[in-house]
Parts: C-alpha cells; structure tokens; sequence
C-alpha cells in the first residue's frame, strides 16, 4: 500500500488520515491496525488530554502554562512525557479517562492538544484519531473516517475491558459514563459528521467481545477473539478499499 503515498518520481507524498469516534468505538484498535498496514505512523490525540488532565490533577489549572508535554509515537504507541516524566503506563487507568473529558472542555487545553497534533503531523504523513480530528485538527486530511458503534455496545466494550484490569464496576456504571462522556463530548464539537468523512459501524466487534464474557472455557474465549479480530480487518479492508481509490 506504500505506493499510494508516492508521486510519479517516487518521492513521498505527505498523506493525512482522519480518524474520528465516540469512545469505547474501536477507533483506536483500528487506527493502529491501518497503521501496521500502510506502515505510516498513528496519533492517539486521546493520550494528549489524559496526559494534561494527570497534570491538571495534580498541579491544578493554574500551572498548566508550565506545563511541558512531549508525545512520541514508539512502536505504534503515543507514548506522554510530562516534564520529561513517562506517563503513559497511567493513562488508561479508568480516572484518568475522567480527569481527559474535564480537560478537553477547556479551552487552553484544546488549544494545546490541537498545536502539538499539528505539530506532529507537519510534513509527515500520518493516522490521526480523536474526537474532533476531521473537522479541527486535520480539516484538509485527504481521507477522513468516522467510526460508530451503538452506546451499549460500546459500554459492554468498556465494561469488560475494565473488569479485566480488575476493577469493580458494573455494566450500568459503565453505560452512564459512556453516556455522560457522549454528552460531553459531543458539547465540545466531538465527533461530528463532516462534508467527505466515511462513517463505519463497528458494532460488531463490540458485540462479540460481549458473547466472550459469556462463555468459561478457554476454547470460547480464543473462539471470540478470532471473531474479534476478523470484524476488526473487515472494517481495516473496508477503509482501504476508500484510500487505494
């Protein structure tokens, strides 16, 4: 697929890709995977907001202009550096989810995420996904997506990936957060549909990862992964079959 981002002198074409999605979509499973593919870098502008909201948490908003943030992406990760400090094996951790939404509803703090995303995709071609990537932070990407999945879906997909990290919470918890965040998000100009994105439902892998918790034995289990990962090179063979046009 590398040819698609040379010219007829085979010199590089810098090439931008949109990614956009609620959470919990599996927009980021697929962002990853599309890089692997194209063998071009990915931006997880998500680990950009949690990385501030950690800061924010503990030296409070009123220091955020001191604040020195670097993201790099490692081997197909964003990896966060907070005043030289690696932060990203917190990240993900279900508060800090938290902590990001609040962040991103400040303006400083868009600001911040939107110039160093910017940053990082200057002259280089790039996956980028997010929230608001198709119509902020890359409105002249060459190809733009929009990932969807319904809200239980999603909040089962939430749900289970948090139980697996071993915390308590039920799949009720799991659903009002994943409402309250769409609200959120949505308030903030998230994941709006734009003139020349491409929306993809992506239910299904969600809905598999569902069944996987239903079922004890291990042969299920590896069952359902499968399944997981063919609805997942479905919808990355589905996008590329839009790129390679």
């Amino acid at each position: 697929m590398l040819q698609l981002f040379k010219g007829c002198d085979n010199t590089c074409i810098v090439t931008h890709i949109a990614i956009d999605g609620s959470v919990a979509s599996g927009k980021g499973t697929i962002a990853r995977e599309l890089s692997r593919r194209l063998s071009i870098p990915c931006l997880d502008t998500g680990a950009m907001y949690r990385g501030v909201g950690i800061y924010i948490n503990e030296h409070g908003i009123d220091k955020l202009s001191q604040m020195k943030m670097d993201a790099r992406i490692e081997n197909g990760i964003t990896r966060i550096f907070l005043d030289g400090k690696d932060v990203t094996g917190q990240l993900r951790e279900n508060h800090v989810s938290r902590l990001a939404s609040h962040a991103a509803t400040i303006p400083a703090v868009r600001a911040i995420c939107i110039a160093k995303a910017r940053e990082i995709a200057k002259n280089q071609s790039l996956i980028m996904e997010g929230r608001d990537i198709c119509n902020v932070c890359l409105p002249d990407a060459k190809y733009k997506f929009l990932i969807t999945a319904s809200v239980r879906v999603r909040a089962r997909r939430r749900f289970n990936e948090l139980i697996a990290k071993g915390e308590n919470i039920t799949f009720k918890e799991a659903l009002r957060q994943t409402k309250w965040r769409d609200r959120r998000d949505r308030k903030n100009g998230g994941f709006k549909k734009v003139k020349g994105a491409i929306v993809i439902d992506n239910s299904g892998f969600a809905i598999r990862s569902k069944s996987r918790r239903r079922q004890n034995n291990s042969i299920a289990d590896e069952c359902s992964i499968n399944h997981a990962k063919r609805d997942i090179d479905r919808v990355v063979t589905h996008m590329l079959g839009y790129i390679s046009t």
